[in-house]
């Protein structure tokens, strides 16, 4: 179990009751993927966390799958799914490398409150884009710390110097919409969701 592992499975039991207090961004999430899925579509939720995501937009397609390093985050979000009877998940511990995934599998995937998480983030959207079908979307929305100065972002820039947290990245919006272009998407929706921390959400398509 790596360091990153550990630290999700510790705040698993408490993650929902943290995250109410972005309740209203998360619901704007929601609702800005939900105008972009469809009802036939087979998704991949990457980093899916407790499941907060990925329940609200089961029943708008066919199929979704969610994938998050964390074991007791998949099993807090599994029982969620099993409370709510939504038949349409499957939830996973794994990572976005995972061999039982193959080639154009999925016509959405979504990435959100991750990107910024990832020291390999080229490499990770060189993968996401291979597994998308032709004219696959991938939705994400990421913490951009590096777009201005915050109390919060200085506070996790020295938990991050001092390795108290996983590794995180202090990304301003204009290297991350770099970091998705170049991973050959063409991005088609960008809007700033949140003012401390900034968070951005982008839509993109596979070129």
């Amino acid at each position: 179990m790596n360091k990153s592992e550990k630290f999700w499975d510790k705040r698993s039991k408490e993650y929902d009751r943290q995250e109410e207090k972005y309740e209203q961004d998360y619901n704007k999430v929601i609702e800005n993927t939900k105008k972009f899925l469809n009802i036939n579509d087979i998704a991949l939720d990457y980093g899916c966390g407790t499941g907060i995501v990925t329940n609200k937009i089961a029943d708008n397609v066919k199929e979704i799958h969610g994938i998050d390093i964390s074991s007791k985050m998949i099993v807090v979000a599994k029982r969620k799914a099993e409370e709510r009877n939504i038949q349409n998940i499957t939830y996973l511990q794994s990572t976005i490398f995972d061999d039982r995934y193959k080639k154009e599998s999925f016509n959405v995937i979504l990435a959100f409150n991750i990107l910024h998480l990832l020291e390999d983030t080229q490499k990770v959207m060189q993968r996401i884009n291979e597994l998308l079908k032709p004219g696959g979307l991938f939705i994400s929305a990421t913490a951009c710390m590096g777009e201005k100065k915050t109390f919060i972002g200085i506070l996790l820039f020295l938990l991050n110097k001092l390795r108290i947290i996983p590794y995180t990245k202090f990304l301003k919006f204009s290297e991350l919409e770099g970091l998705i272009a170049n991973g050959n998407f063409q991005i088609i929706k960008t809007e700033d969701l949140h003012d401390t921390p900034p968070n951005y959400f982008v839509v993109a398509k596979k070129q």
